[in-house]
């Protein structure tokens, strides 16, 4: 894969997650969930902004026509959340996240409702209970739970017609696909998509081709996946703990990779120092369709969120 490294952030980001470009302001956005804090990076400039958090956010989305919130799914639910202000309105506490569990990865699907899956925190309880699933928030803050039974819900993307939607179970090293009705937003039977030996299946997204990117924690990189699951390429990173990729920049053909430090020890982390940086490269490929999450005006209300 022709993909050249052009820029480093050095963040050192415990568990850096969830990258995303915004468009309308070239910037980049991305969380470090065990520092609990989100940052911000300016595009061309790198001016980098960063906040802390109320819990640790998982993931979050941009929310239609409000520059100034995020739809964030912090460990306990999801809130529409102010990063400059540190304003907060919770929307959807899923009930079944109970003890030793949190919200993970989360993206919007085309029709701007946000989806978010959960993780099992203890290692040795995933075998026995198993209890992570994905959930649906609509645009009217009504929240369902779908696909229960995943130990590490991860992966979340849909094909760039939306007619396919994309998750992972990190603790099998399995991803997943599914027809999807994006009318009404309800998946059909999952089936494995593709296994992984080298790595745990991360953050994912899909290009402009229907192909998706895919990063492997535990393998320092990202791979690029025909939409039979066939392995296309791979891009190397200079940190073994890839977490999340996304497509961006003024042409949407940089790819953003984010990653983490949490869990490595002392020489690992001499060996790779620049574990938890944002890592951009240039590449010949576009992203696909982006959408932001659809929050109704009397959500906003409600969450406390709805005047500028």
């Amino acid at each position: 894969m022709n993909a050249r490294l052009i820029e480093t952030i050095e963040t050192e980001d415990a568990l850096g997650e969830g990258v995303l470009w915004r468009y309308s302001d070239s910037t980049v956005w991305w969380t470090d969930i065990e520092g609990r804090r989100c940052h911000c990076l300016r595009w061309p400039s790198l001016k980098l902004d960063t906040y802390p958090t109320p819990e640790r956010l998982g993931s979050f989305a941009f929310v239609a026509g409000r520059d100034d919130l995020l739809l964030a799914a912090f460990e306990s639910g999801l809130a529409v959340y102010a990063p400059k202000t540190g304003g907060l309105g919770w929307v959807y506490r899923p009930a079944s996240l109970g003890p030793g569990m949190r919200l993970n990865d989360g993206r919007v699907d085309p029709l701007g409702r946000f989806w978010v899956g959960s993780m099992m925190e203890a290692e040795a309880q995933r075998e026995a209970k198993s209890r992570g699933a994905l959930y649906r928030l609509d645009t009217n803050g009504q929240g369902k739970t779908l696909f229960e039974g995943l130990r590490i819900a991860n992966g979340i993307c849909w094909s760039p017609t939306g007619n396919r939607m994309y998750f992972a179970d990190s603790a099998l090293r399995e991803m997943y696909q599914a027809p999807f009705d994006k009318r009404v937003g309800i998946p059909g039977q999952r089936e494995v998509f593709a296994r992984f030996e080298d790595g745990e299946p991360d953050g994912a997204v899909t290009d402009a081709d229907g192909a998706v990117w895919l990063a492997l924690w535990g393998a320092g990189c990202v791979v690029r996946l025909s939409p039979r699951g066939e392995t296309l390429a791979r891009v190397d990173v200079d940190a073994p703990q890839t977490t999340c990729p996304a497509f961006g920049g003024p042409g949407g053909s940089l790819l953003f990779v984010v990653s983490a430090r949490c869990g490595l020890s002392n020489d690992e982390l001499a060996a790779k120092p620049l574990s938890g940086a944002l890592f951009v490269f240039d590449t010949k490929v576009r992203g696909g369709p982006r959408s932001r999450a659809r929050l109704t005006r009397s959500l906003l209300s409600e969450a406390g969120m709805e005047a500028i």
